[in-house]
């Protein structure tokens, strides 16, 4: 069960920590902040997998109180694709349809690296099996782009700071 005071710290994890998702332990080994402006802000922890065969996101809002959790992947898509996704507001990925629902302007910040803030554009994609893609323009069409779900705290297990 994930307790109330695990779950009370999910926004201030550090490097280092490791916790439990999907049956697989994870480690902190970057921290960065999104500042969306009138949108709020979240946390994005860069994890990789203990026997670091995998590295993935953990994006935590906190919006009145209650926690918005997001776990990603890289998605190598091709930019000319990810353009058009945006220019259409629609992607195909892995078989499934992604429509756009969601965009978002605002700032980035690497914690660890102590670098500056750095603008972008975030276009967030969704199926109808609850996935997302996200797709993230840094400028000149410069492009990133992210598989992932939306995940409840509570799933988020044994947080240790090792």
């Amino acid at each position: 069960m994930f307790s109330k005071k695990e779950n009370s710290k999910l926004d201030k994890l550090q490097e280092g920590y490791t916790l439990k998702i999907k049956e697989i332990i994870w480690v902190i080994t970057e921290i960065a902040e999104y500042d969306w402006g009138s949108n709020g802000r979240s946390i994005e922890y860069t994890i990789t997998s203990k026997d670091k065969n995998e590295n993935a996101f953990l994006e935590v809002e906190v919006i009145k109180g209650n926690y918005e959790v997001y776990f990603s992947k890289t998605a190598f898509i091709d930019h000319t694709v990810l353009k058009a996704a945006i220019d259409t507001k629609e992607i195909h990925y892995l078989g499934n349809v992604f429509l756009l629902e969601e965009d978002y302007k605002g700032a980035y910040k690497n914690l660890t690296n102590g670098g500056s803030w750095e603008k972008l554009e975030s276009f967030m994609f969704y199926n109808k099996n609850e996935a997302i893609l996200t797709i993230e323009d840094w400028g000149e069409h410069n492009f990133e782009a992210f598989y992932g779900e939306e995940i409840k705290a509570k799933n988020i297990k044994h947080i240790n700071n090792f």
